[in-house]
């Protein structure tokens, strides 16, 4: 059953044995797979179906460094789906090395263990739709094994695979299972504003909701599942009281604090003597994978390197001086009015040259059209070949739609982008301010900082790869840049990948939420989001906060024999 808010009585309460606030792809998971064990669910979310201004508005915040993090209201999705209506796709876990106790990232130990995730692997890729849980090239024999011929896997490997969904948007693909699964009830345009607890302050005991249009009522629970997304999860739990005049979750004084992005780029290219496998490649189920340049696990701990990943890129596309009808097609496509039909408004900004904050892109030089027409009319064939290939797949084609394309180069060299771990600090905060938003929700200020040595780990690590490389004999990273330095922080930035503001923790007094996702005495408050991520690791955050998901339900309610809700789509045609 879905409910407007709206259409809910002045002043009700709602009763359930669990209440799930926020619909993105960790709400989903929990409520279905909550629902499915015969759980008397209600999910809650704050849009609708479509994505809609009003709404977005509510995620706008204040930003203490704008030139740094994105605007908030760009970055997410206030509807049903929530972030997974505008992302690309990617799917990949993290890794082991993430989960061990490491000199770079002093005083952030994960509570849990890679064993204790990895098991959930399987069925996180199910309800992703992206292919089997295998995320090493070894495991598959039906592709190459080298992705450079005599680039042997050492110190620095290029087998890790990773997986493309759809893109699967969860709105769309489960919206029949959350509009007829028994014992659930969805409520739509209604946002969570603050969680009361008993007179104890050591359980929860009801939600206060509140819609745009001004009708509020509250919900009543057993057990609470915050799965908001990274800042909206801990502005609720800034705005709910908690024991000694705090807020829930910040008895300790980490709520809010730990606040962690990516940083991501092209400061160099990489020129290599021998073809490369650049593009993507279809495992056997449909599914695109993708190729990556990594450290394993003894090497970044020995050479105290942050985990990164690396991978070949195309040319910026607004520069028409790549001369590729390829390139210059997805450019205009883009810049038209039909581009929102292409992409997600933030990455249709930035892949077109506007400095989007928060990106990598927006730094180069923006050509005219006529070039880029120009490009066009010098490649007549190649270009209609694309059109009818590529761009009629990604935007009509029915199923799994390929999650994007790499043009060749003859010469062998590629722009080389990296993606890495930004390290945890814990001055890079956010807190509340007196400004509110339309529901009257305390806004948020975001303080975000990037170190030396967040820096000084992305250079190391280019310089480790390309002493690997210039070892195999087979290729070098040649910089683009003449201060790698500046070049590094000018393209970091956060908002996309929201990490850390709830940490998990063991002990009470060195985070917010324990092992098991339960606010730190609040047992029956639990937080589903990549706040309560220690680290951010190389991956980008929705995989693992699928696979919490599945692993907390698992814990709440006991394990569920028999299929999953997402089987009727697994097999999508390819």
């Amino acid at each position: 059953m879905i409910v407007s808010g709206n259409d809910i009585a002045q002043g009700e309460c709602v009763h359930a044995a669990l209440v799930v606030i926020g619909a993105g792809p960790a709400g989903i998971v929990c409520a279905l797979e909550a629902a499915k064990r015969g759980v008397d669910v209600v999910l809650i979310e704050t849009g609708n179906r479509k994505q809609t201004p009003e709404y977005q508005e509510l995620s706008t915040a204040h930003r203490q460094h704008p030139d740094v993090h994105a605007p908030v209201e760009i970055a997410v999705s206030r509807q049903l789906g929530g972030t997974s209506s505008i992302w690309g796709g990617r799917c990949v876990p993290y890794d082991r090395v993430d989960f061990v106790e490491r000199e770079i990232t002093p005083d952030c130990a994960w509570p849990v263990t890679y064993e204790d995730v990895q098991p959930y692997f399987e069925r996180a890729c199910q309800w992703m739709l992206c292919g089997r849980s295998i995320f090493d090239v070894n495991e598959l024999d039906h592709l190459p094994e080298h992705m450079i011929p005599g680039l042997e896997d050492g110190a620095v490997s290029t087998s890790s695979l990773e997986r493309w969904s759809l893109p699967t948007d969860f709105g769309k693909v489960y919206f029949d299972d959350l509009r007829n699964a028994a014992g659930l009830k969805v409520i739509t345009d209604a946002t969570c504003v603050q969680i009361n607890l008993d007179d104890d302050s050591t359980r929860a005991t009801d939600i206060e909701c509140r819609t745009i249009a001004g009708n509020s009522f509250t919900v009543a629970a057993e057990e609470v599942i915050v799965a908001a997304g990274g800042l909206e999860s801990t502005r609720l739990l800034m705005c709910s009281p908690g024991r000694d005049g705090r807020s829930i979750g910040d008895h300790s004084r980490h709520l809010g604090h730990w606040y962690m992005a990516h940083l991501e780029g092209v400061i160099s290219d990489l020129a290599l003597s021998t073809p490369a496998i650049y593009g993507y490649e279809r495992d056997r189920d449909g599914s695109y994978v993708r190729r990556r340049f990594a450290f394993v696990e003894s090497y970044l701990l020995e050479h105290d390197l942050p985990n990164i990943s690396g991978w070949i890129a195309n040319p910026e596309l607004a520069d028409a001086s790549h001369r590729n009808a390829q390139l210059s097609l997805t450019y205009l496509a883009l810049i038209s009015p039909l581009g929102f039909l292409f992409a997600p408004t933030a990455q249709r900004l930035s892949l077109t040259g506007s400095n989007i904050p928060g990106t990598p892109y927006g730094m180069a030089k923006r050509s005219s059209v006529w070039a880029h027409i120009r490009n066009l009319l010098q490649h007549p064939i190649e270009t209609v070949r694309f059109l009818a290939d590529f761009g009629i797949k990604r935007v009509f084609g029915p199923g799994r739609k390929p999650p994007g394309f790499f043009v060749g180069n003859p010469e062998n060299r590629y722009p080389f982008q990296y993606h890495a771990e930004h390290l945890p600090h814990y001055d890079s905060c956010v807190q509340l301010v007196d400004d509110v938003d339309a529901v009257g929700m305390p806004k948020l200020n975001i303080d975000i900082l990037f170190t030396d040595e967040d820096i000084d780990g992305v250079l190391a690590a280019h310089r480790h790869w390309d002493n690997y490389l210039r070892a195999s004999g087979i290729g070098r990273l040649e910089y683009v840049a003449d201060d790698l330095a500046t070049a590094v922080r000018a393209r970091t930035g956060g908002g996309f990948h929201q990490v850390g503001t709830t940490r998990m923790s063991k002990d009470a007094d060195k985070g917010v939420v324990d092992e098991n996702l339960a606010v730190h005495g609040v047992p029956n408050v639990h937080v589903v989001s990549s706040s309560v991520f220690v680290t951010s690791g190389q991956a980008n955050s929705t995989f693992m906060i699928v696979v919490f998901a599945l692993r907390l339900i698992e814990r709440l309610y006991g394990a569920r024999q028999g299929a999953d809700p997402s089987s009727r789509v697994a097999h999508l045609p390819g």
